[in-house]
């Protein structure tokens, strides 16, 4: 796939598709960024519409080499995970078919559920909480979809994203920012526990790569840093030359708040992910891709740079970290 003509579309613009749409066009493809809102993305040509629908998708990709499936739910509750998670990935896997072309499928490491040492590609999807049936429920018709209509497909799961875009996760931009100004930011669980994250814009690098590549695996981790997030904090406060003072939410307060907030609900069936070690083996990706990804060093160093830079500029306020959100 190295006809610099082709076009790939990034369906959703949320805290990755953008990144992604720029990486793409930075080798060379001519991009197609499809969304929920009218609101264009700059420096790209924008389609807005419903992507569950399987018809307004299919004309979305018309004339499309590549797909790549970058959408969220409208929200993070179970409920809409399961009405709307299933039905997008129906839809792309209609527009996939029908144009030919590969279908590359952002996800995240819910399916695999509790597991003791680091998850790899093989490890079974047995996911006790609902968003994660969910996500492993999708990964199923994938297969499913590639065995009996010859889609071609590669699921590219990440972990918890922190850099630019990350607007929905522990360590979002507004977090980083209100570290800046002395704000204590929110953890969760055990926050010494090693956890995988991965930075934004080496998730959008690797799945242009994915999507460029010709591929026998249908799953890859992409880049990872295991890392406790109290530490993912202390280096972040070292390049602003401040101390980070976590606050700590422990499950015993998320069921305390549960009632006057759903997404406090939410949260305990995915706290396993931060009340112990929550690591992934990226093994598989770096050896296909070893220009993919920087050190974990110059991650937070483009963090830190990239918050500041978008705050001097007086482009987004700083504000306070609220209760933070899984990212993919």
């Amino acid at each position: 796939m190295n006809d610099e003509t082709q076009l790939h579309v990034v369906f959703g613009a949320g805290q990755i598709g953008p990144l992604l749409a720029g990486e793409l066009a930075r080798r060379g493809h001519r991009v197609r960024v499809v969304r929920r809102s009218s609101r264009p993305v700059e420096g790209f040509e924008t389609r807005s519409g419903d992507a569950t629908d399987p018809a307004f998708a299919v004309d979305a990709a018309a004339g499309a080499s590549a797909l790549y499936h970058c959408m969220n739910p409208s929200s993070y509750t179970a409920k809409a995970w399961a009405a709307e998670l299933p039905a997008m990935l129906e839809a792309l896997i209609e527009a996939a078919v029908t144009h030919d072309a590969r279908l590359v499928v952002l996800d995240n490491l819910y399916a695999y559920g509790v597991t003791d040492g680091p998850r790899t590609e093989e490890t079974p999807t047995r996911a006790e909480g609902r968003k994660g049936q969910v996500r492993a429920r999708c990964a199923e018709a994938l297969a499913r979809a590639a065995e009996e209509r010859g889609l071609r497909y590669v699921l590219a799961r990440a972990g918890d994203f922190f850099g630019e875009g990350a607007d929905q996760a522990l360590v979002s931009p507004d977090a980083v920012r209100g570290l800046a100004n002395g704000e204590r930011p929110l953890l969760l669980g055990d926050p010494e526990a090693p956890h995988a994250f991965s930075y934004t814009r080496d998730v959008a690098q690797g799945l242009a790569a994915l999507g460029d590549a010709e591929l026998r695996e249908p799953v890859f981790h992409l880049p990872v840093h295991q890392v406790a997030p109290a530490a993912l904090y202390a280096m972040l406060g070292r390049q602003l030359g401040v101390t980070p003072r976590p606050r700590v939410i422990r499950r015993w307060m998320l069921w305390l708040l549960w009632p006057f907030a759903s997404l406090f609900r939410e949260l305990l069936e995915t706290f396993y992910q931060w009340d112990r070690p929550f690591l992934a083996d990226d093994a598989r990706f770096r050896a296909r891709f070893p220009a993919v990804g920087v050190s974990l060093e110059r991650a937070v160093a483009q963090t830190v740079e990239g918050t500041t830079t978008v705050a001097t500029g007086g482009s987004k306020p700083t504000s306070s970290q609220s209760v933070a959100l899984p990212s993919a």
